[in-house]
C-alpha cells in the first residue's frame, strides 16, 4: 500500500453532505478534492474545483487530476439534485435534469473514477430512500435516478473488483439539510412520524456510513450493495 497521503474526490461538495463529509475526511489526513458545480473559488484553493457533473470531459479531467495528486482511494459521487411538488405536476423538463445530475452524473464519476484509483480504492455512491421505496410529493425522476444509482453500484462494484476497487452505495432518509427544508412542515411531520426515532437523520450520521465504507480495513467485503441509512424509515404517501 502507498505510504503517499491518500487522496479522495467528493462532488456535491457545496452541499450539507459534502461540506460536512469533506471536513471529516480532512482531519483523518485525507487530500480532498471539494467539487462543484457551485463551487467558491475566491480563495484560489488548488483543491476546490468548480465541476459540472453532467460534463463528462471535465469529470475524466478531474480523476485524472486526482490521480496524478498523490494516493488516489476515494471517489464519492454525493451531486444531486430533486425538486419539491405534486407527482401531476412534473415536467419533462425538471425530469431530464435531475437524471443528467442524479444518474448520468453518478455514471460519469463512476465511469472516470474506476479505471483510475489505486488497487484497494473505493467508489461510493449516494443514493436515497426514495429510490427504494419510492416518494410522492417529489419529481418522480428524483427516485427513478437513485434507483439507477444503485444498479450502477451494482454494477461497479462487479467490475471494479476484477481491480481490486469496491464500489457501494449509502441510501439516506430525510436528512436535517436544505433538501429535508424544502418541504412544508405538513410534509415534514408526516416523514419524521415514518421513521422509528420520529426524527429525520443527521448529515453526520450518513458521513459515518461514508466513511466504514471508505475504511478497507473495516468494509474491505463489502461491495455492489446498497446500505439504508433511515431510522427505520418507510416513507408516507
Amino acid at each position: 500500500m502507498s505510504k503517499q497521503i491518500p487522496v479522495a474526490v467528493v462532488t456535491g461538495a457545496a452541499g450539507d453532505l459534502g461540506q460536512n463529509l469533506i471536513q471529516r475526511l480532512r482531519r483523518e489526513g485525507w487530500r480532498v478534492i471539494a467539487a462543484d458545480i457551485a463551487a467558491d473559488k475566491a480563495g484560489k484553493d488548488p483543491d476546490i474545483v468548480s465541476l459540472d457533473v453532467t460534463d463528462a470531459i471535465a469529470v475524466e479531467q478531474l480523476a485524472e487530476t486526482a490521480a496524478a495528486k498523490g494516493s488516489f482511494r476515494l471517489w464519492v459521487n454525493a451531486a444531486g439534485i430533486f425538486h419539491v411538488g405534486p407527482v401531476a405536476d412534473a415536467t419533462l423538463d425538471d425530469w431530464h435534469r435531475i437524471i443528467a445530475v442524479n444518474l448520468t452524473g453518478t455514471f460519469n464519476g463512476c465511469r472516470a473514477a474506476l479505471p483510475r484509483l489505486e488497487a484497494g480504492g473505493r467508489i461510493i455512491n449516494i443514493s436515497s430512500i426514495a429510490g427504494q421505496t419510492g416518494v410522492t410529493g417529489i419529481h418522480p425522476a428524483y427516485g427513478a435516478s437513485k434507483a439507477g444509482v444503485q444498479s450502477l453500484t451494482a454494477v461497479y462494484g462487479k467490475e471494479g473488483a476484477k481491480r481490486g476497487i469496491t464500489c457501494a452505495a449509502v441510501a439516506p432518509g430525510v436528512l436535517e439539510s436544505n433538501m429535508g427544508n424544502q418541504f412544508s412542515d405538513d410534509q415534514q411531520r408526516k416523514l419524521e412520524a415514518a421513521t422509528a426515532f420520529r426524527r429525520f437523520g443527521r448529515v453526520e450520521e450518513i458521513t459515518e456510513a461514508v466513511l466504514f465504507l471508505a475504511d478497507t480495513e473495516r468494509s474491505g467485503w463489502i461491495n455492489g450493495t446498497t446500505i439504508p441509512v433511515n431510522g427505520g424509515a418507510w416513507t408516507p404517501y
